[in-house]
């Protein structure tokens, strides 16, 4: 769907910060890219299915396996990288294409910062396109449980 944002950064019409972390026939992980042109939050993961599909009512029992496993492999590359918590969320109002949100909470965040705002306060971890393609790349080298995953 050309109008989609999601199925344009699936497709490359957007680029996505160090190309994709993860990719097979039904899944893909990535790291969000700056829609702006300005900054993003570092380590802001999505996992989305590859066909276009609202939210997970329409996903397939294979769709949704390859979903929660690769939720659950970029949420321990992403502590393993230095996050204190992950957080997962979806909420599919801006576009309707099902994408999972990874949100990391940094150890240098305030505890008084909620979940949903990790990615917006003053001190909040943010980088350019360069540097978090460079993260992404570590990030995708990090866990010895992601060496037997398809690649890009």
């Amino acid at each position: 769907m050309t109008d989609c944002v999601v199925c344009q950064e699936l497709s490359g019409t957007i680029e996505v910060p160090g190309g994709p972390l993860y990719s097979d026939d039904l899944v893909v992980a990535i790291h969000i890219p700056p829609l702006d042109g300005g900054d993003v939050y570092l380590g802001h993961l999505l996992v989305v299915p590859q066909r276009h599909v609202a939210d997970f009512a329409g996903l397939t029992e294979e769709e949704a396996a390859g979903v929660g496993v690769q939720v659950s492999r970029w949420s321990l590359a992403l502590k393993q990288s230095g996050a204190e918590r992950v957080y997962v969320a979806t909420v599919g109002h801006s576009f309707d294409h099902l994408h999972v949100h990874l949100l990391p909470r940094w150890p240098q965040t305030p505890p008084e910062v909620p979940w949903h705002s990790v990615d917006d306060w003053p001190g909040a971890r943010r980088a350019t396109l360069v540097e978090a393609s460079t993260f992404a790349e570590a990030l995708r080298g990090a866990s010895p449980a992601l060496s037997d995953s398809a690649t890009p």
